[in-house]
């Protein structure tokens, strides 16, 4: 705008000095000198590089007149003139000029909620930069616009300028912030087939609510309402409304209340449905078994995402045979007058391809076989995409990196498809120090040593500890996830740990010897061994048994396990399941006991971002060989890992005096629904059930069976933070059958993943 305004000023003056008779001195006469007057800014001998008469040349107006025009070029001039004076040496031709202002001094008072170099950024009013007009309309403006995206919606700003002696102009930005506006209320016309908060729910922008401090919801954003314009669109669409339309929205607004109305529009239309459906194209995979894969199906409500996906499906369905650039095609009949939609899937599969070159990019530390083992192709196989996904996902579990991109391209004939992978890494050495608090713990105190890729191998190590009130833990892991890279992994452990129960207090030092392997894709074997030796203290003299009393033992025990897991994230999962089984049996040296459990859990997208979450877990143990299960060994629960809201190991059978004696089985159900605000911070609801099941007065019989109707419950909230040494979370638990002494709740806090 402003070129296009200093163009136009340069023709108009060059027309005025045509139209004008300047007085020159004779034309023809021989140039002397050629003088610059009235510039202040710009350098003379850059005025006189794009004029053409010059000393030694001849007067002419029309040279005089393109020299004018070439100045006005330079867009730094308002004004231009020109003189002749007959001096003694010769004549002397003068252009005199009139700067256009520079800006000097930008001063921006009034502003808190923007920062001032945010400010800086968004307007043109730099020091230095051409003065007009124009650019302190639209600085305004861009401040404006700021302000409107943080929700002041009222602020005003005013610009002073003034010009001092050097032409420079100083300008001094005034903004009066004003009250942050919220959305009271978003309503909709038109709508019949859903209500306005089924189609509230689809939108960016919310109304306020009393959580707004929080989340920032009520906050109006011109450029968010248009989007949800498009998702509103696109909700309707998903539900058979083909020809929906939603109209420019009406804004409506209270200066006096500092509140907003937004009343949107709509035009419903028909819904329609799937008449037909087929598979037209190549027969590689039958069409019964692409439209066993579909989400849409004959007779269901059209839906605009279902279909985009099923459109994915089918492409991964030939990229798993090695076609990886099958193109599919959905081809759409819409039958109006009888809201009926033919649907046909066109199928190209293309050429099948291999796996050409597999590249790593960006792993500066992390060796190329860290990652490159982790793939499950290899060079020179057919190319199979849903194994270049599981691959993905498994250089993610790493915790290598921020961020993993897998991108395939045509390699040097096109029967080979290469694998650039491109990952930024993220630091895998910490050292950290922190605090909690709970309700039981008081003061919680944690810090770690870490490193879990060690020399870019891969190799983890990890030293931790954690004191509070009722525990001192000490523990060191060595691990080798890749033992001389192959599928088994190997691991050390060494422990020295702490911890006083409500019965009695027990220390643990001991180490151990882990061993894995996968089996296949998604389960793996594994077997430990633990040497440690156990001393039980604090028991009173009233309260000894033949299992519960002052006494130190050893024990030798194996620990085989199963898993499968399916988690997209190991982390910070959001669907996948995964199974464990494990059996313990000591007796090698010590205790003879065993111990065995199958724990289950499961993740699913619910709604939005909503992540839903169950885990479930049962156990068993009991002594052999004519022992008694130890008092150590025995079940106890409550506590942040277990049941929330409940005492820490308080649950279950207790003695004439009311302490807590275990049991030889537990059952224990938790259920989430956990929204993530961030990357690594989740928030939380949670209801968790169960109990330990085992003899209370007498501790030597048989413990009784599980009993569903005897077990405790609690509700609660919470939030979950992953940081650089592994999740830590913060909840609190109320419980829903709370006995006579009990506490309503508990506050907890933990180390280590939620199940």
């Amino acid at each position: 705008m402003a070129k296009f305004f200093y163009t136009f000023l340069a023709i108009l003056m060059a027309i005025i000095i045509m139209c004008a008779p300047p007085i020159f001195a004779q034309e023809g006469e021989v140039i002397e000198s050629v003088k610059i007057v009235g510039n202040k800014r710009i350098d003379e001998s850059t005025i006189l590089y794009y004029i053409k008469s010059k000393p030694g040349t001849v007067l002419s107006k029309l040279q005089i007149r393109k020299d004018i025009e070439q100045i006005f070029s330079l867009g730094q001039f308002k004004d231009i003139q020109v003189d002749t004076q007959n001096r003694l040496d010769g004549l002397e031709l003068q252009f005199l000029v009139e700067e256009i202002p520079s800006i000097g001094d930008v001063e921006i008072l009034g502003n808190s909620k923007i920062e001032t170099n945010d400010i800086r950024e968004k307007i043109g009013l730099r020091r230095g930069a051409t003065f007009n007009e124009h650019l302190v309309k639209e600085s305004k403006k861009e401040i404006l616009k700021a302000y409107e995206e943080k929700g002041y919606f009222f602020a005003e700003t005013r610009i002073d300028t003034k010009k001092n002696p050097d032409n420079l102009v100083d300008v001094v930005i005034r903004i009066r912030e004003g009250k942050k506006v919220k959305i009271e209320k978003i309503r909709f016309s038109g709508n019949k087939a859903f209500k306005d908060k089924n189609l509230a729910d689809v939108m960016e922008t919310k109304a306020r609510t009393w959580f707004s401090f929080i989340d920032d919801s009520g906050v109006y954003q011109k450029d968010i309402l248009k989007l949800d314009m498009f998702r509103i669109e696109g909700f309707y669409q998903d539900n058979g409304y083909l020809r929906v339309k939603v109209l420019e929205p009406r804004i409506d607004i209270n200066k006096k209340a500092h509140q907003i109305h937004i009343i949107i529009p709509v035009e419903e239309g028909p819904q329609f449905r799937i008449k037909s459906l087929e598979i037209k194209g190549d027969d590689t995979i039958s069409h019964d078994e692409i439209i066993k894969n579909l989400l849409t199906k004959k007779g269901d409500i059209y839906n605009v995402s279902q279909l985009r996906q099923d459109i994915i499906t089918v492409g991964d369905l030939f990229s798993a045979k090695g076609f990886a650039y099958a193109d599919v095609n959905p081809i759409t009949k819409i039958d109006d007058n009888a809201r009926v939609v033919d649907l046909s899937i066109d199928v190209d599969k293309g050429k099948k391809v291999y796996v050409g070159n597999i590249n790593m990019l960006g792993n500066i530390k992390t060796r190329d076989n860290v990652i490159r083992r982790e793939f499950r192709l290899k060079e020179g196989e057919v190319f199979d995409g849903s194994k270049l996904k599981r691959s993905k996902q498994r250089i993610n579990n790493l915790n290598y990196f921020e961020d993993v991109k897998i991108d395939t391209q045509r390699g040097e004939n096109p029967e080979l498809v290469d694998i650039l992978t491109t990952v930024t890494e993220k630091p895998t050495g910490s050292f950290t120090v922190g605090a909690g608090f709970s309700s039981v713990e008081n003061l919680i105190f944690t810090t770690s040593i870490a490193q879990n890729n060690l020399f870019g191998n891969g190799h983890r190590v990890n030293l931790t500890a954690s004191l509070s009130s009722i525990r001192t833990n000490f523990n060191l892991n060595i691990t080798e996830p890749r033992l001389f890279d192959s599928e088994i992994s190997a691991g050390i452990d060494a422990f020295n740990q702490r911890q006083n129960l409500l019965s009695f207090n027990k220390k643990t030092s001991g180490a151990g010897l882990r061993f894995g392997k996968n089996i296949t894709e998604y389960e793996s074997l594994s077997l430990g061994y633990r040497f440690e030796n156990v001393e039980v203290t604090g028991v009173a003299a009233a309260n000894v048994t033949d299992i519960f009393k002052n006494e130190t033992r050893t024990t030798s025990r194996l620990s085989p396990t199963y898993v499968y897991d399916t988690r997209d994230n190991f982390l910070n999962p959001s669907k996948g399941w995964r199974h464990m089984v494990g059996f313990q049996i000591a007796g090698l040296g010590g205790a003879k006991f065993t111990r065995s459990y199958y724990e289950i859990t499961y993740y699913r997208p619910l709604l939005g971002k909503l992540v839903g979450a169950g885990h479930a877990r049962i156990n068993f143990a009991e002594g052999y060989g004519g022992e008694t299960l130890p008092s150590f060994e025995r079940y106890f629960m409550g506590g942040p890992t277990s049941l929330r809201g409940f005492t820490i190991q308080n649950i279950g059978p207790k003695d004439s005096n009311g302490n807590p004696v275990g049991g030889s089985k537990a059952l224990l159900l938790n259920i989430e629904a956990q929204y993530p605000f961030t990357k690594s911070l989740r928030g939380f609801l949670f209801y968790d059930r169960g109990n330990v099941y085992g003899s209370g007065q007498d501790l030597s019989t048989t413990a009784k069976n599980f009993d569903l109707t005897e077990m405790r419950n609690s509700i609660g909230a919470g939030i979950r933070f992953i940081s650089p040494f592994g999740p830590l979370g913060f909840a609190y638990g109320i419980k829903l059958d709370r006995n006579s002494g009990e506490s309503t709740g508990e506050f907890h806090f933990s180390a280590g993943s939620a199940f």
